[in-house]
C-alpha cells in the first residue's frame, strides 16, 4: 500500500494539540502511533506537505514527511527554522538529509550502534523494495518504522493558519504545553508525597502524616485548577521528560 506518514519527536497529546490548533476539528487519532519518542500521524500526501512546515513551528523542532510508492520512497525534512531538506532514493540526498537530521540533534536512538554506511546504501538501493529502503533510512536517522496498514483518518485536509497567520495561535499553544507540564510535575510531586506516607506508616512519625495528605490535596487541587483551560478529554497527566 501507498502511504505518507509524519513523524515528530514530540508525545501524541502535544501534536494533536498542535495539529488541532492548525486546523480545528481534527479529533480522530486512527492510525496515530507514538514509539521511542516519536509521533507518527498518517496523512495524504498533499495534507502532510502543508501541515508539516507550520507543525515544525509550532512546536519548535523537526517534522520528516515520508511518502512510500511503488517506486519511491521520499523523506522531508522540515526543520523549525523553515529550512526542508529532501532525498529520493539517491545517496548524496540521503547523505545530506542524515547530515541535517543530525546537526538539529534530533537523534534519540538508544539502540546499539550499527553500520551507517550500510544503511545509507540501503536507503538508496534500487534493487530493494520502497518499504525496505524506507526501514533502511529510519534506521539510519534513530527513528521508528511505522508502515500503515490503512489510509488515514478523515481529519482536516489543509490548516486554517498560513505562515502569516500561525503565530496567532502559537502564544496559546504554547501556553497549553507550559501548563500541561506543570500539572505532570504536580502529579510528579503527589506521588512522592504518597511514596513519603508509606513510609512514614512504617517507620514514623505519623504525626507527619496529615502534613502530607494536606500538601497532596493542594497539589491536586491546583492541579484540576489550571487543568480547566485545557481541551476537553486533555487534563491528564502525561509523563514528564527529564532534560
Amino acid at each position: 500500500m501507498d502511504y505518507t506518514i509524519l513523524q515528530t519527536a514530540a508525545d501524541t497529546d502535544s501534536v494533536i494539540d498542535a495539529l488541532t490548533t492548525l486546523a480545528p476539528g481534527w479529533s480522530d487519532r486512527t492510525g496515530i502511533e507514538h514509539a521511542q519518542g516519536w509521533t507518527t500521524v498518517p496523512m495524504e500526501p498533499r495534507t502532510a506537505s502543508q501541515f508539516a512546515p507550520l507543525l515544525a513551528n509550532l512546536l519548535g523542532r523537526g517534522v520528516l514527511v515520508w511518502t512510500v510508492d511503488a517506486e519511491h520512497c521520499r523523506v522531508s525534512l522540515h526543520r523549525a527554522n523553515g529550512s526542508v531538506v529532501d532525498a529520493v532514493d539517491r545517496p548524496d540526498q540521503v547523505d545530506e538529509v542524515a547530515r541535517a537530521f543530525h546537526e538539529s540533534h534530533l537523534l534519540v536512538s538508544t539502540e546499539g550502534e550499527k553500520d551507517k554506511t550500510a544503511l545509507a546504501a540501503a536507503a538508496s538501493d534500487p534493487a530493494r523494495s520502497p518499504n525496505d529502503r524506507h526501514q533502511a533510512f529510519s534506521e539510519l536517522l534513530g527513528v521508528p518504522h511505522v508502515a500503515p496498514t490503512r489510509p488515514p483518518a478523515p481529519n482536516p485536509t489543509a490548516p486554517s493558519l498560513t505562515s502569516a497567520s500561525a503565530p496567532l495561535g502559537t502564544d496559546q499553544f504554547r501556553r497549553r504545553e507550559r501548563i500541561r507540564s506543570t500539572r505532570s510535575w504536580l502529579h510528579l510531586f503527589s506521588g512522592l508525597g504518597g511514596v513519603a506516607i508509606v513510609l512514614l506508616v512504617i517507620q514514623g512519625p505519623w504525626l507527619l502524616i496529615p502534613v502530607f495528605l494536606v500538601v497532596i490535596g493542594v497539589l491536586q487541587v491546583i492541579r484540576f485548577w489550571i487543568g480547566r483551560s485545557l481541551p476537553p478529554g486533555d487534563a491528564k497527566s502525561r509523563p514528564v521528560t527529564l532534560g
